[in-house]
């Protein structure tokens, strides 16, 4: 690699590998707490290891394939979002994975990534000169942002939907569409809004035969998180309100709780290394998140903006649910910590985005983004 390049991925290295041996050691201590997780810890080596090769990768050569190719992504991963409705595994009654054997694969989770690239896509190569060519990429937007949300919601994986919903948002703030026309959009969707929890709260039978009782209940549970969360929360807070400032895995207080390693990894990780613990993985985050947006902050090209203003709400919507389930504050749903919680489709899309803003924040300068989305 380049030394401009090396000195670009530095300041990211310290923080990840902090939270890679993070990860890497409340796997191996998990089967403390239950039988459940043995062996996370050698497929989550295995994860890391694909991922970094990965990222290496698309360091080293041209993002230009991928970006060109966003359309064809984006229509691949819709077809695997379809797929999977008929096809797929159902794990705690979603049917979100593909079986592959010796690993699973969750077409929501690359989703986020063909959404921002071909969203990035589609902005980039409008020319906004009258209000109807404004109107027109919004409807547009609102079209590509519906199809995998839809898809996905069927699964069910709610935590999906909304991490789709943020990511449209963050980049529609970006798209140079007039603000007008995002009020009246944000208006139209309040509205909607209101009618179906009017629907909801005063006319349940007909909510229950319009949208069917799937809906309903998960929406019930979400009204009555605190309540619904049972065990999971109720033990995760009681793991957290335990723990000592700082402590080992060894003398950890270890109370079961389900999804420990994934939607609950960062009351996991205090549970074995205390409160301090939690800190040093908010500070990692935090560092993560200022040098994202200081290459949004930084790059005058309005595509690479709109690009990097994707990952960052992706980024930071995911740490944002998944800190405050864990601590009661917000509704369980199924979101990992970013680079910590173990999994495979996940940390494979951190790592390809995280190559992907790097690699662009070098060559913004270089050449012109149009040479790599055209």
């Amino acid at each position: 690699m380049k030394t401009k390049m090396i000195k670009k991925i530095l300041p990211y290295l310290i923080p990840i590998i902090i939270l890679m041996i993070l990860s890497l050691l409340n796997l191996y201590y998990a089967p403390n707490i239950s039988n459940l997780y043995n062996n996370f810890f050698q497929r989550q080596i295995i994860w890391y290891s694909l991922s970094i090769i990965l990222f290496i990768s698309l360091l080293i050569l041209k993002p230009k394939f991928i970006l060109k190719y966003s359309f064809y992504i984006y229509v691949f991963n819709i077809i695997l979002l379809f797929l999977v409705l008929f096809l797929g595994k159902s794990i705690n009654g979603s049917k979100a994975w593909f079986n592959l054997g010796i690993f699973s694969f969750q077409p929501s989770e690359f989703m986020k990534l063909s959404l921002i690239l071909y969203l990035t896509k589609v902005i980039s190569n409008k020319s906004l000169k009258t209000n109807k060519d404004h109107l027109i990429l919004l409807i547009r937007i609102i079209i590509i942002f519906l199809i995998p949300a839809l898809l996905t919601f069927l699964e069910p994986d709610t935590g999906a939907v909304v991490i789709y919903f943020f990511i449209t948002l963050g980049i529609l703030l970006l798209s140079g569409i007039k603000k007008r026309y995002l009020v009246i959009l944000s208006g139209i969707g309040f509205l909607g809004i209101g009618l179906l929890i009017g629907l909801y709260f005063w006319q349940k039978d007909l909510f229950i035969k319009m949208f069917g009782s799937s809906i309903f209940y998960r929406l019930e549970r979400l009204r009555d998180f605190k309540q619904g969360g049972g065990m999971q929360i109720e033990n995760a807070l009681t793991t957290i309100g335990s723990a000592p400032f700082l402590t080992w895995p060894t003398k950890a207080f270890n109370l079961y709780f389900p999804e420990a390693t994934t939607d609950f990894m960062f009351a996991l990780n205090i549970n074995h290394f205390g409160i301090l613990g939690g800190i040093v993985v908010l500070g990692c985050y935090l560092v993560l998140d200022l040098l994202i947006l200081e290459n949004i902050l930084n790059v005058k090209n309005t595509s690479c903006k709109i690009l990097t203003g994707g990952f960052l709400a992706m980024f930071l919507y995911q740490q944002i649910q998944n800190i405050f389930m864990n601590l009661g504050i917000l509704p369980i749903v199924g979101i990992p910590l970013p680079f910590l919680s173990y999994g495979g489709s996940g940390m494979v899309l951190f790592f390809i985005s995280l190559a992907l803003i790097i690699k662009l924040s070098l060559e913004k300068e270089k050449y012109p983004y149009r040479v790599f989305i055209q």
